[in-house]
């Protein structure tokens, strides 16, 4: 694994950091989501304001994850040139691609009805992204808010959803974790592929940065092979059903198309999130809801 660079010298205004401290600071954490739903943080992304109306963005890559991780799940970060390795990447006075993807513009004519969807009365395009689940076509990656302070504290069950990157877990033993081999499988992935670290109650650490960068590609191999295991018995479940003539395929799922083109017409203008989109129409996946708006064409 190559050195994280963190002495890089700028080369431009727009890479060179701005001194002082910042007046404004909002971040968020950039995830990569799996086909199968999973998300694996990869990077934090702090959006800073200084005087005199200057500003930057920061992107810190998690690189202790981003190295365990296939090209299957992750491809880098739009507009960074993740060959550098910098411990971190610098957009000064400068809106950078990654953002410029997924946000509306200031120029865009119904920008003020977009802002009032999720709540904003001021042009703000991060704040904007941190309240959506908004990602781009092109790549799968999503942003959700940073908590200002990270969590130390007794592992429980109920905790697990909420977990972020640089929290830190107490437990007895790993074993508290689950008490099913399902279970632990599933807190293990989300406790590595979120770069939390665990302790037991002596203080020992159990997992941290180094033990972390050993286990993503292992934990994240192991979930690809079991989804890939559970779609191939499900294949042949429904196969041997067909043999046997009990196969009669899904119910088609019913939809008011006035309801679903109303939804897909907010969705085209950034009104609403596709989960909100679903929830309108009552579908619950989202390749039958892309695929029933298809179909309106």
């Amino acid at each position: 694994m190559r050195a994280v660079v963190s002495d890089w010298q700028p080369r431009n205004r727009i890479t060179t950091p701005l001194a002082g401290n910042p007046s404004y600071v909002n971040s968020g954490i950039i995830k990569a989501v799996m086909k199968s739903g999973e998300k694996i943080s990869v990077a934090q992304i702090d959006y800073q304001e200084f005087d005199e109306e200057n500003f930057q963005y920061v992107i810190s890559p998690y690189w202790e994850i981003i190295d365990g991780l296939p090209a299957s799940v992750f491809q880098g970060i739009p507009g960074i040139d993740m060959d550098l390795r910098l411990e971190r990447y610098y957009r000064v006075n400068y809106i950078p691609t990654f953002i410029a993807e997924r946000t509306p513009s200031e120029n865009r004519e119904d920008l003020w009805d977009i802002l009032d969807a999720v709540g904003l009365d001021y042009y703000d395009r991060f704040e904007w992204l941190l309240r959506t689940t908004m990602c781009s076509a092109n790549d799968n990656l999503i942003v959700e808010r940073r908590r200002a302070s990270q969590v130390v504290e007794e592992f429980t069950s109920g905790m697990l959803s909420t977990l972020q990157y640089g929290d830190r877990i107490i437990v007895d033993s790993l074993e508290a974790i689950a008490d099913t081999t399902a279970g632990f499988t599933d807190g293990i992935f989300t406790v590595i592929t979120n770069g939390v670290d665990i302790i037991n109650q002596s203080g020992q650490i159990l997992v941290d940065t180094m033990t972390r960068a050993a286990m993503v590609p292992v934990v994240v191999t192991q979930r690809i092979i079991t989804r890939r295991e559970h779609a191939s018995n499900r294949r042949m479940g429904i196969e041997h059903a067909k043999k046997e003539g009990k196969y009669t395929g899904r119910k088609p799922i019913v939809v008011d198309e006035m309801v679903l083109r109303q939804a897909n017409q907010e969705l085209k203008e950034g009104l609403i999130t596709v989960e909100e989109a679903m929830r309108r129409t009552k579908i619950s996946s989202k390749s039958t809801f892309y695929r029933k708006i298809r179909a309106l064409d």
